[in-house]
Formats: C-alpha cells, structure tokens, sequence
C-alpha cells in the first residue's frame, strides 16, 4: 500500500479511478465483525490491571489483553506508548526497548475488537504526534482504511452506535427542530432572548460591533437588567478583540450592564479556535447552525441556524458550560441550568457531536463513516472544504453509484481556501461527483443529507481547520422529514442558483493552495 503521506498528493498529479478499488481492497483486508458468543462460550476477559504509565508493562500485554482493555485504557495506553516513542533515535533497530514500544503500538491498534473501538484511538490522538511515534505509519493508517471500508452501506442503526462509542454523543430521542435558513434567523433569536426568564448563554465565534451586534448587546443589557443571567462568549481571534476597539467597547457595555461577557483564547496556546455557535435560553431552547452575529452573517451572506427543543439541548448547555469554564468563567449553581426536558413527540432523533480543537476527530469520524453508509445519495453544502479523506471517502460512494451533489460559494470570502478546494475538483468529477458552485452570495452554510434520513447541520466545515484545530460542534439527526425538508428548502433551491462544474483543470496557485490544505 502506498504511503498516506504519498496518498494525499494524488488528487494534485493523477486521476481518481482507484478510489474505490482501493476501498475495496482495504475491506477485504478489514477484521470481520465481532460476532455474539456461543451459549457456552469463554466468558468475557475482564479488564487487564496494568499500570497505564509503564510503556514496559504494556508492552508486556497480550493481544487478548489490549482487546479486552476498556475504551478509556486503550487510550491511556496509546498515548504512554507514544510518548515514549522516538523511532528517530532507533534509526539501526538496536534498540530493543525502542522496538517493543512500537510493537506495542502496532499491536494495540491490531487488538481492536471493531471499527469504533480502533477510530476510539485513531481519532483521538494527533495525527502529526501519531506517524511521529512509529516507523511505519502506513501500516496503522491502512487498518483505519480498511475499517472505514467494511462499512455496511445502509446500516443506519450501527453508524449511530459507531458515532456514540467514537464520540461519546448519544441519543437524545426526539426534539422539535426548525431549520431556518437566511432572514428567518434573526426574528426566531430575538423571541427567544426576550421571553428568557432564567439565563441566556451565547457562544459565537465572531461577534460584529455593527448594527446587529449592538443591537443583540443592548437587547441582552436589557435583560440582564431585568435579572435574567446573561453570559456571552466570544472567540479571542474571530471577534478580533485584541485589535477591535468597538467590540470591546461592545462587551465593555455588556460587562457594566450587569451582563457576564468573556472571550476565549484558548488558540494562544493551542492553537484552537472556538468556532461553535450555540444559544441556549433558560435551558429548554436551543439555537446552533453556521451563522455567526453580525451584518455579513444576517444580511449579506447565505447561511443557516436551527431553533430546537427538547432534550439534546441539554448537550448545547454542555457545549457552552464546557468553554465558559476553559475561558476561566464560573457559574454559581450548575444544576439550575439544567431543567428536565421532556421529548417532544413527532420530533427528530438527535444527537450532538463536537469536538475540542487538536484534542480529538470525533466530526471527522462521523463524517466519512456517513459517507459511506450512504446507498443512494450524499448532499453537502460547505464554505471551505479541504481534506483528502473526505474527498476519497466521497469519490468511493459515487463509485459505488451513489449520487453526490456539493455545493460550494462561487464566491469565497476567503480566495486561498477557493483555491484548495478546487484543486480536489479533477478527483471528484472524474468520480462522478456532481460539484455546483452558488451564485451572487458568500455561502456559508454546513449542512449535509443522506439518502433523505440522515443530516448533519452546525459549525463544521469539510476543511482541516474544522476538522482537526478547532472546537465544532454539529447536531446530527435520523428522520427522513427533516432531511427532506432541508432537501427541498436548501438543496432544492441553490442548486438552481448555482453554476455546474462539469470539467476543471486547476491552475497552478490552485495546486499550491491544495498541498497548504493542513493549515488554511
């Protein structure tokens, strides 16, 4: 098998015509499912008792050991193993010890009872930090092949088990979720601030001290002087705070208004941005989508955000208690902002999937085991879209003849990220995928439907960036009305709008900015 590192250059000199025998080579090579005991059959090996510290000791396990080790020790193990791992240093393979550990790592990956008990570790540690710690990475990035293409297209049930063990999301069960798209936005978020009686918690990633965002701070002054507890957290970089004078007057207003307002810079230090955008109301009523605060998110651009009721908003409560603490935020008593929330019949199962920033993959995870599972058709809209699994994985559903429409602006507020985008076009087309680029607005949403049951709507775009540096966060459901819905009042009406790309020869800066993928 070819190097992965070789792998990720290919859309840039030669055709896609392999992508899907690829997949198939590597499920055949997959491990079989793991099938139900015999009556009779050995009991479960319990959990070995290992110090998880000692890369010696674990070293020291059997294959049946690591396979029976918990989800949260075969991570432990993995990142004491890599820790301790310097192949570098071993250049002549005279050091034994510097073997075993390798050994070790190639075994704890091999021990893996199932695709979602190998991503639980493939995804879940640095992909850099990974291929640093072994002489041969292709060999574990072939297993994760293979996995992910023994996936059972159609099998809706168990990509909804694979995204719980991989991700540590579950089902909520059902929720009320209207899918508002452009200026249906605005007067659904006001309503909802002005009737807050308990708190108002906002995460955004960029925050504009324009009309709308002032008029968001005087609304939100309003209610906390009302008595309403009032929270708003920005990210450090995407609200431009360091340089921005009038958004920091604009929380300097909310902060004297008796408001909490607070900005999260976590990327000084990790390089990981808080991209998620999330408002939850007294705790019952949720709002998440792609659109940030501001003229060019409500006026000027195309973009979209759910309004939700029901219990998974209790995880967007998650989501924000989460950052506000990392921001160095405090709440008072946790349990208030969590009321019991009652399914709301005929609603949509839902879960919700984020991720923390050069931590974990969990979205990444989720998305190309979709893709996969897809039997008729993937549909995708997404600003910035950069990553060569995602385009493999892709390509290998419209191989299989699964129809794969993606909708990307014409115009991109970002000409670099445009350009690396197009630089996968040859690949997708010659696969069959149908690429359609939106007329007259900056595109902006992130959403996806397949086979008309399952969609995907939130902060993450199909880019490295969103994928692997920053914090995403997206609500996936299983109902086929609310992806028809989003079917026919989204896709079914900017495809129309959009020019089709039905050839694409990529400019030389196209190629540049496709090999800059990682870090746009």
């Amino acid at each position: 098998m070819l190097d992965l590192a070789l792998l990720l250059f290919i859309p840039l000199f030669a055709p896609a015509a392999n992508a899907q025998e690829a997949f198939n080579v590597l499920a055949a090579q997959a491990p079989a499912a793991v099938a139900a005991p015999e009556p009779g059959a050995p009991v479960k090996q319990p959990p070995p008792v290992v110090d998880l510290d000692s890369p010696g000791a674990i070293a020291a396990l059997s294959k049946a050991e690591m396979a029976a080790a918990t989800p949260a020790q075969r991570l432990a193990m993995l990142k004491t193993l890599m820790k301790h791992s310097s192949p570098s240093m071993n250049s002549d393979g005279s050091d034994w010890r510097q073997q075993e550990t390798e050994d070790a790592i190639y075994r704890l990956f091999a021990s893996a009872p199932d695709a979602a008990a190998f991503d639980g570790l493939y995804y879940h540690v640095r992909k850099l930090k990974l291929r640093g710690a072994v002489s041969r990475p292709s060999k574990i990035d072939d297993m994760a092949r293979g996995h992910l293409a023994a996936t059972v297209p159609g099998d809706w049930a168990g990509l909804g088990s694979y995204i719980d063990q991989v991700t540590g999301s579950s089902s909520s069960g059902l929720n009320k979720i209207d899918f508002l798209i452009d200026g249906a936005v605005l007067p659904a978020a006001e309503a909802a601030i002005r009737g807050a009686r308990h708190s108002i918690h906002i995460e955004v990633y960029q925050l504009q001290a324009d009309d709308i965002g002032w008029a968001l701070a005087r609304l939100l002054a309003e209610k906390a002087r009302e008595g309403v507890q009032v929270r708003l957290l920005v990210d450090f970089y995407g609200s431009g705070v360091k340089k921005g004078v009038e958004i920091q007057k604009l929380l300097a207003f909310l902060r004297e208004s008796g408001a909490e307002a607070r900005t999260n810079d976590s990327a000084r230090w990790t390089g990981s941005r808080d991209h998620r955008k999330v408002m939850v109301v007294d705790g019952v009523l949720g709002f998440t989508g792609g659109m940030n605060i501001g003229g060019h998110y409500q006026v000027d651009w195309h973009d979209q955000q759910s309004r939700i009721e029901g219990p998974v908003v209790a995880r967007l409560q998650d989501s924000f208690l989460e950052q506000w603490a990392e921001s160095g935020g405090g709440v008072r008593d946790r349990a208030a902002f969590y009321p019991e929330l009652k399914e709301i019949p005929g609603g949509a199962e839902a879960r919700v999937v984020y991720h923390t920033g050069n931590t974990d993959r969990n979205i990444k995870a989720m998305y190309l085991r979709a893709f996969l599972t897809a039997q008729k058709s993937i549909r995708a809209a997404a600003p910035y879209f950069a990553d060569p699994d995602v385009v493999d994985a892709l390509c290998a559903a419209a191989y299989r003849g699964v129809k794969v429409q993606l909708v990307f602006p014409a115009l991109n507020n970002k000409a670099i990220a445009m350009k690396s985008s197009r630089s996968f076009y040859p690949e997708l087309l010659a696969a069959g995928v149908e690429i359609y680029e939106y007329q007259g607005r900056m595109a902006h949403q992130k959403v996806a439907t397949i086979d008309g049951v399952w969609s995907s709507f939130g902060s993450s775009n199909l880019d490295s960036r969103s994928l692997k540096n920053n914090h995403e966060l997206n609500v996936v459901t299983l109902d086929s009305r609310l992806a028809e819905y989003i079917g026919a009042e989204m896709f079914d009406k900017d495809i129309p709008q959009s020019r089709r790309i039905t050839e694409y020869r990529p400019t030389f800066m196209d190629k540049v900015a496709g090999k800059l993928y990682p870090w746009l």
